[in-house]
């Protein structure tokens, strides 16, 4: 329950348009979605320590207001922590208000109505325990997730959707059971850095999005390290001129735990890096070493996986133009998987050793122009 001070400070700033941002203090006791549905939009909160358990049927927090931040005032001993209470599937959802309950998280009907959430913040909080996503974000352009820790939220740790021109920095995800730590989907000019993933089925993935730069993140102890792949049935159905840069990318053997009904369970573990149909990506300068069935994998979905394609497929499964350049590969039972199946312009070129161990080879080389 919103203390009588603050519910009157809250008035008092909706009522003023010289304070556009208003400072709201949340205390260990209090419950943040109450302040949040009585402020104004770009309204900030600072959060004190403590464990928050909200009364929410479905979701911790929903956010449906442009322009929200979050920040914890977490200290090294004393977290801030929202944690699943009751029936609450999800943790922090941030959308438009007619995405608070999509069919299908993927296709969410903002990406359709068009309409948008301008402007959100959430720093330092521990998301922890829920079933389904950590934190999603659907159709919010401007954004930042940056020094949180979603752990043991068991299908996706950090989710945007539809979403364009954030940036999830500084992040610590770890514990899904089906799905991605950290998740791009259908996303718009992206930064993704510095984070770490860990004990999660995918550490991290770009799937059907462009223009998303993806370095310096640790991926480690995985089944797989990263995808970044293009799948069907999407409100976007093309994926391309991503980067993924200076990443570690190491020992990615954790069994496979996905429940046998999500097509993620067919992902083997030890794999550093898939790659499947994706479009004009470069991966550069990434340590990809000692996963224990391959480095990484550039092939065509179809050939990976044929019921995948069963027609019709409203995408191209031809991976094209992707180029790997001056990675370290080490301590993987074989460097690369490469099954191209048609896709064109792909190339290797001054990675580590020079004679990388492959299958589906020989691996085509770059122009000496190439970056």
């Amino acid at each position: 329950m919103l203390r009588p001070a603050v519910t009157l400070l809250l008035i008092a700033l909706g009522g003023s348009r010289a304070m556009a941002a208003p400072r709201i203090v949340v205390h260990n006791g209090e419950s943040i979605q109450a302040a949040i549905d009585a402020a104004p939009p770009g309204a900030r909160f600072v959060v004190k320590p403590g464990v928050y358990r909200e009364s929410g049927a479905t979701r911790a927090l929903t956010i449906t207001k442009d322009g929200i931040s979050l920040e914890a005032a977490s200290r090294q001993d004393r977290p801030v922590i929202i944690q699943q209470s009751g029936t609450q599937t999800h943790g922090v959802w941030v959308s438009p208000a007619d995405s608070t309950a999509p069919a299908d998280a993927e296709l969410p009907p903002c990406g359709v109505s068009n309409q948008r959430l301008q402007g959100f913040r959430l720093t330092g909080f521990t998301v922890e325990g829920f079933g389904g996503f950590g934190v999603y974000l659907a159709c919010v352009d401007d954004f930042a997730i940056r020094h949180n820790r979603a752990v043991g939220d068991l299908t996706y740790s950090i989710f945007p959707v539809r979403s364009s021109h954030g940036r999830m920095a500084a992040n610590f995800a770890s514990g899904t059971r089906d799905d991605a730590c950290i998740y791009v989907g259908q996303d718009e000019t992206m930064s993704v850095h510095d984070n770490t993933a860990t004990d999660c089925i995918i550490g991290y993935e770009i799937e059907n999005s462009h223009h998303v730069r993806m370095f310096r993140n640790v991926s480690t102890g995985n089944t797989a390290g990263m995808l970044i792949d293009i799948v069907g049935n999407r409100q976007v159905t093309t994926i391309s001129e991503n980067v993924v840069r200076g990443n570690v990318i190491e020992d990615n053997n954790r069994p496979n735990t996905a429940s046998p009904e999500n097509d993620t369970s067919q992902i083997p573990p030890g794999i550093g890096l898939i790659l499947e149909g994706a479009d004009q990506t470069l991966i550069k300068r990434n340590m990809i070493t000692n996963n224990g069935f391959a480095g990484m994998t550039l092939v065509n979905p179809c050939l990976a996986a044929p019921d995948f394609c069963a027609p019709p497929i409203d995408f191209d499964p031809h991976p094209d133009l992707n180029h790997v350049i001056r990675n370290t590969f080490a301590g993987n039972n074989i460097d690369v998987i490469y099954l191209p199946g048609g896709g064109e312009g792909n190339c290797f070129a001054k990675n580590k050793p020079a004679a990388l161990s492959a299958v589906g080879g020989p691996l085509p080389g770059c122009r000496t122009d190439m970056p």
